[in-house]
C-alpha cells in the first residue's frame, strides 16, 4: 500500500528537524554489520522478496541481539548499531563484554536467522561480518530526537567490519583486555592489522573470532606495499575438487614490471575433523592471463590446491547445521624480483 499523501514521511521529517539540530559529544560503542554475499543474493531475486528479506533480518537482528540499542540505521547491506555506555567501569565493562557476546551469537546463527519467515524465499545468505569499536562520538539532535551520529570510532568500526572476512568479529580498543570479562576473552585471538587512513605508521592492535581470515594486504603497511590485491573469491571444498581450473579477477592489467598470482588460503583441521583454528597458505604465479570487457583474469589450475586440501572436510557441523569447508582465494598483482614501479 502506498503512503497516504497526508502522512509525512521520514525523510520529510528529517528536513524540517535538520536547521535546528545540535551536537553532543558522548562515549559509545559503534557497530557495524555487513551481510556477506548479500549483493549476489539481491541480483538473483526480486525486490520485493529482498525487502522482507532485510524487513526479517533487521527486525530478528534488532529484537534478540541489539534489544537496548540507542541508534541504528541501514546501510544498503547492512547496519549501523549505537549503544551509548555508561561512565562507570563495572557497567562499562559489562555492556562491552554483553554486545561482544551477542556479535558473535549472531554471527553463529545468522545463516540461519530468518528460518520459520515464510515471506523470505529462496536461499539467504549465511555470512555475516562484524566490527567494533569504542570512543567518543558526536550525537546530532533536534527536539530530543537522535538524528545521527558522527565521530572517529564509527569510521574504525566500519573499516574494522570489512576486515571480518570471510564472517566473524574484528573488535579495537585501546583497553580491550580490561574491558572483555573472562568468558568472552577465550573467543578471540589478538591480531593486527593495518588500516589504510588510520593507522598507516603501525598496525592497529585487534581482536578477532577464529573465522575471521586477516588478508596479507592488510598485514603490510599500505604506503610500503609492493601487492595490489583483488577482491577474495571463497570456493567450497567440494567445487575445488570438482573443478580443473578456475579464473580470477585481477584488481587491474599486469604491468612489465609486475607479476600476477592468486593467494591460496584454507583452514587446518585434525584427524576428527575438528576446526584447529589455524590457516595453510601458498602462492600460484602459473596461469594464463585473458583481457575481459570489464577486467583482466587469471585462469590457474586447482591440481595443486587439490593436493593441499586433500585431508579436508568438505563440510562440517555446528550444533544441528552443517556448514560448507571454504577455500579463499585472493588475486594479486605484484612487483617482481628486483623491480620496481618507474618513478612518475
Amino acid at each position: 500500500m502506498p503512503p497516504k499523501r497526508n502522512e509525512q514521511q521520514l525523510h520529510q521529517r528529517l528536513r524540517e528537524l535538520l536547521p535546528s539540530a545540535e551536537a553532543h559529544s558522548c562515549h559509545v560503542a559503534a557497530i557495524f554489520l555487513d551481510i556477506r554475499g548479500f549483493s549476489t543474493y539481491a541480483t538473483k531475486g526480486e525486490s520485493f522478496d529482498i525487502a522482507f528479506y532485510l524487513r526479517s533480518v533487521y527486525t530478528r537482528v534488532l529484537d534478540s541481539y541489539f534489544p537496548n540499542a540507542s541508534f541504528f540505521k541501514p546501510t544498503g547491506d547492512g547496519l549501523l548499531v549505537v549503544h551509548e555506555l555508561s561512565l562507570n567501569p563495572v557497567e562499562l565493562r559489562s555492556t562491552v563484554s554483553s554486545l561482544l557476546t551477542n556479535c558473535i551469537n549472531l554471527v553463529k546463527a545468522f545463516g540461519h536467522i530468518t528460518a520459520g519467515d515464510i515471506m523470505v524465499t529462496g536461499p539467504a545468505p549465511e555470512r555475516l561480518g562484524i566490527g567494533i569499536a569504542r570512543g567518543t562520538a558526536t550525537r546530532l539532535v533536534s527536539e530530543g530526537i537522535v538524528l545521527d551520529y558522527t565521530g572517529r570510532c564509527l569510521n574504525l568500526a566500519a573499516r574494522l567490519m570489512d576486515k571480518a572476512r570471510p564472517n566473524g568479529v574484528v573488535f579495537h580498543d585501546g583497553y580491550a583486555s580490561e574491558l572483555m570479562d573472562e568468558t568472552i576473552a577465550t573467543s578471540f585471538l589478538s591480531d593486527t592489522a593495518w588500516i589504510r587512513g588510520i593507522s598507516e605508521q603501525k598496525p592497529l592492535p585487534i581482536y578477532k573470532t577464529e573465522s575471521v581470515l586477516i588478508r596479507p594486504a592488510d598485514r603490510e603497511p599500505t604506503h610500503e606495499s609492493e601487492y595490489q590485491y583483488g577482491e577474495p573469491t571463497y570456493l567450497t571444498v567440494a567445487d575445488v575438487r570438482r573443478l580443473t581450473s578456475f579464473g580470477f579477477h585481477l584488481p587491474h592489467a599486469p604491468q612489465k614490471y609486475q607479476q600476477a598470482g592468486v593467494f591460496v588460503q584454507y583452514p587446518s583441521y585434525d584427524t576428527e575433523a575438528r576446526d584447529t583454528g589455524y590457516v595453510s597458505s601458498f602462492t600460484i604465479e602459473e596461469g594464463q592471463i585473458e583481457e575481459h570487457p570489464d577486467s583482466f583474469v587469471m585462469y590457474i589450475s586447482l591440481e595443486g590446491v587439490k593436493a593441499a586440501i586433500k585431508n579436508l572436510p568438505t563440510s562440517t557441523k555446528f550444533l544441528v547445521w552443517d556448514s560448507n569447508t571454504k577455500v579463499t582465494f585472493i588475486p594479486y598483482c605484484r612487483a617482481k624480483s628486483g623491480k620496481r614501479k618507474p618513478n612518475k
